[in-house]
């Protein structure tokens, strides 16, 4: 298990994850321990989010944030990126259509549930700075 004063910046983390540059999209975690991690991010800002179509971006990128801290707690609790792939969502809940009026930091909550084999289901929340739900999901990961 990795062990760094909190917050952990990008940096510290951003090589526990499959993707590069602006495709890292969490910035920084807030707390973590062996069942959870807290992240935040402010790149659904950024004009540059590569997730960004005709200058608005979906709820449904928000799977993405919480499929990354996800894989930064795998990673955090290994020592090892993760390798594996999303394998389903269930009970979604989206609050919003779109992030286009969400000017402050996301809030992004992965609670580790179960692990069997190589099968690891987290539920995830992500709030608004105001701590207003914006996704409430089940997710399940098949590391390879």
């Amino acid at each position: 298990m990795m062990h760094r004063p909190l917050p952990i910046e990008k940096i510290h983390f951003q090589d526990l994850i499959p993707h590069e540059g602006s495709m890292v999209l969490i910035d920084q975690v807030d707390d973590w321990d062996l069942n959870k991690i807290s992240c935040s991010s402010r790149s659904h800002l950024l004009s540059n989010n590569p997730l960004m179509m005709n200058n608005s971006l979906s709820a449904i990128h928000l799977i993405e944030y919480g499929a990354q801290a996800m894989a930064i707690h795998r990673g955090l609790l290994t020592g090892e990126p993760l390798q594996g792939f999303l394998a389903a969502v269930r009970d979604a809940n989206f609050f919003i259509d779109n992030l286009d009026n969400i000017h402050g930091a996301l809030h992004i909550e992965a609670n580790f549930e179960l692990k069997i084999n190589n099968n690891v289901v987290y539920s995830l929340n992500i709030l608004d700075e105001h701590g207003t739900p914006l996704l409430k999901a089940r997710t399940s990961v098949v590391q390879v």
